[in-house]
């Protein structure tokens, strides 16, 4: 999930340049890589004048993340994410999502799978992949502050992303990837108790949930996903998409000297 993957290496950077004010961007590019790939006695420098191991430099972090001004940037900007593509309302977002989902399901299982159903089908799984990355971070990020505002925040997001992963995968399951294809009669009944209770969600308010043993037979159950059950440890889960994400982008290759200092020459060019 790449815009999730940018957004947290964000986060990191902006925390860095916060705490070092004489870093510009790059610098704390480079100081922010050091810092999730480093074995944790690796010296970093992090200004003209100051190194630091790795160990020393994440507790300086970790602490500068826990300041009541970090929380309050971390809420900012989990809210920033929440509103996005969402309209005026993050509830109206959930309900446009089970709008599409009802009219892929009609479409997909009516007879025959036109081109304009596919690509239908198909963006609406592309761009709410995309939309799940972003909730993630939004989730970890409320979950670091102590607001009873952001855990409201936590619980409103975990169930939506919830909700969000029964429409994908009814759509992935019930409908083909071809297209000018004729659908089965027994493909149109199988749509129709998925279709029912989509319908069904759209008729009541946000927060509904049907029975367990309903989503079970139906094979949509997502409230027991690891991911997001209470005691998920999201801030692990976004260092790993940080790893992966400078790993793969940056081609970094493994670390292995057990000391290091950013050369001179390194941090002069960044400035």
């Amino acid at each position: 999930m790449e815009m999730q993957r940018n957004e947290v290496s964000k986060i990191i950077t902006t925390t860095l340049r916060r705490k070092y004010p004489t870093l510009n961007e790059k610098q704390a590019q480079f100081v922010a890589r050091e810092l999730v790939l480093a074995p944790e006695n690796r010296l970093i420098r992090v200004s003209e004048d100051q190194r630091l191991s790795k160990e020393d430099l994440s507790f300086v972090i970790a602490k500068e993340v826990e300041t009541s001004s970090a929380v309050s940037w971390n809420e900012r900007m989990a809210q920033s994410m929440e509103r996005l593509n969402s309209g005026t309302d993050t509830v109206e977002e959930y309900f446009s999502w089970l709008s599409a989902t009802l009219t892929i399901l009609k479409h997909m299982n009516d007879g025959y799978v036109t081109e304009e159903d596919a690509i239908e089908r198909e963006m609406f799984l592309k761009n709410t992949d995309q939309r799940e990355g972003e909730l993630m971070v939004c989730l970890g990020l409320y979950e670091s502050c102590q607001s009873s505002t952001a855990q409201e925040k936590v619980k409103f997001i975990r169930y939506k992303l919830q909700k969000l992963r029964e429409m994908r995968t009814a759509i992935q399951f019930l409908t083909k990837k071809d297209c000018n294809v004729e659908t089965t009669r027994s493909e149109f009944d199988a749509a129709k108790p998925y279709y029912a209770y989509f319908k069904n969600l759209r008729g009541v308010p946000f927060g509904y949930d049907a029975n367990l043993e309903k989503k079970a037979e139906l094979g949509i159950r997502h409230d027991l996903d690891e991911d997001l059950s209470e005691d998920f440890d999201h801030s692990a889960f976004l260092k790993n998409e940080i790893l992966d994400d400078m790993a793969f982008e940056q081609n970094v290759a493994p670390v292995r000297t057990m000391t290091y200092e950013m050369p001179e020459e390194t941090f002069e060019k960044f400035k």
